[in-house]
């Protein structure tokens, strides 16, 4: 198959290189521009530039977003607060997940850190555990970062709110006392990041705006860091409830822990955001981001990433490490630690077996799937059938996103 020239009548063998291979987005599939010569690609440039600058910018989102789910995967390796007792995968679309406290009291969760494979040795379902209830912190905790990264790239970065649709898998929290999350604001809230790639010379309408989830794992959607925006609303949206400045979310938090667990809430909420000023400030350290999301070498790209998250690594543990004997932290990632948090709550975690069985299968096991079975059917009606899905999915490719308002 041959392209002709973009600017004149012969025969095109030279793909422009700035927008080849860019992705999709909604109907736009991004087709090469194509060029007979050097000189008929200089000739066509006053007309190509703009559409050229436009998927430019779309492939270095595209890289830059698989770096920040990366990014904020490592953060959440080291920030994780729960200590799992077992990850019970009951189905395709059932997960639940027992959390094990070191005590009694919400203060026993301020031990950050849990030790490599007590999660999951599945990584599908470690990072579904990982990812659980933890939305609004993502926001919080990576939005000055993803500033940052994507200052060249995407002027505009908001904090959306919203009510999830269409989960693949129900990741169930269940507490250290048996006590279980499946129909609660937990549940029925979910945080995510709205970019507008603005270009000045695109009508509103027209202008690109994109869903970035560092948490879709958590609801079963593998590799779905970054979508379209209409796409991602027409997909996994029930309701929207706003879209906010970046910030919005972790007052949000730290307001929300504050009441339901009084100053261990808020302590909990402060680690959080000395691990948000840990990241940023290793970020800032690290520059050159456009030149970073322009390498058109992907081996020398990929080299740099590496480096990058090295250097993160590296930087977040050495955070950790000045913390250790620090009173507020409290047992950091010691041998001492890990044995109370292994022998911990024996009292309360008792009374739990009683219900929920020594293998977690018991009678509260049974009232609690009931309840998450109820959930799954009511919300596969809202949804419809996989036809259904497959239908809307294509309809929203078919058709032009029709823009939204911003209200930040």
């Amino acid at each position: 198959m041959t392209d002709p020239c973009a600017s004149c009548d012969k025969i095109g063998h030279l793909a422009c290189r700035g927008c080849v291979k860019a992705p999709t987005y909604l109907a736009d599939t991004a087709p090469p521009t194509y060029y007979c010569s050097q000189e008929c690609q200089k000739l066509h440039w006053p007309q190509h530039k703009d559409r050229c600058k436009v998927l430019q910018n779309r492939k270095m989102l595209h890289r830059a977003a698989k770096v920040i789910q990366d990014l904020y995967y490592i953060v959440l390796r080291k920030s994780f607060m729960h200590w799992v007792e077992k990850v019970d995968r009951i189905d395709e679309e059932t997960m639940f997940i027992h959390v094990a406290s070191p005590g009694t009291n919400g203060r026993s969760f301020r031990v950050p850190g849990a030790p490599p494979g007590s999660v999951s040795s599945d990584p599908i379902e470690e990072l579904a555990a990982l990812t659980s209830y933890g939305c609004t912190n993502s926001v919080a905790t990576m939005g000055p970062s993803i500033q940052l990264m994507l200052k060249d790239v995407i002027p505009f970065v908001f904090e959306s709110q919203l009510v999830p649709l269409n989960r693949k898998l129900w990741a169930v929290l269940v507490h250290t006392d048996g006590a279980f999350d499946y129909n609660s604001d937990n549940v029925d809230q979910h945080e995510v990041f709205l970019l507008l790639a603005y270009h000045p010379q695109l009508p509103m309408q027209e202008q690109e705006r994109y869903a970035l989830d560092l948490t879709h794992t958590q609801y079963g959607h593998q590799d779905e860091t970054l979508m379209p925006w209409g796409m991602y609303v027409e997909t996994r949206v029930r309701e929207s409830k706003g879209q906010h400045p970046i910030g919005w979310a972790r007052e949000y938090a730290k307001k929300y822990m504050t009441e339901q667990f009084g100053q261990d809430g808020l302590d909990i909420q402060i680690i959080a955001e000395h691990f948000q000023e840990a990241t940023t400030a290793a970020i800032r350290e690290f520059s050159g981001w456009l030149k970073l999301w322009k390498e058109p070498d992907d081996t020398v790209y990929q080299r740099k990433v590496d480096q990058f998250m090295q250097h993160v690594t590296m930087r977040l543990d050495g955070f950790i490490a000045a913390k250790t004997n620090d009173d507020f932290y409290k047992l950091w990632k010691t041998n001492t630690e890990k044995r109370l948090m292994e022998n911990a709550g024996k009292k309360i975690r008792k009374e739990k077996h009683k219900l929920w069985g020594p293998d977690l299968r018991g009678p509260a096991f049974v009232a609690a799937m009931k309840l998450v079975k109820d959930r799954q059917v009511k919300e596969r009606k809202e949804w419809g059938t996989p036809e259904e899905e497959k239908a809307r999915v294509e309809n929203r490719l078919l058709n032009s996103f029709n823009g939204m308002t911003i209200n930040a």
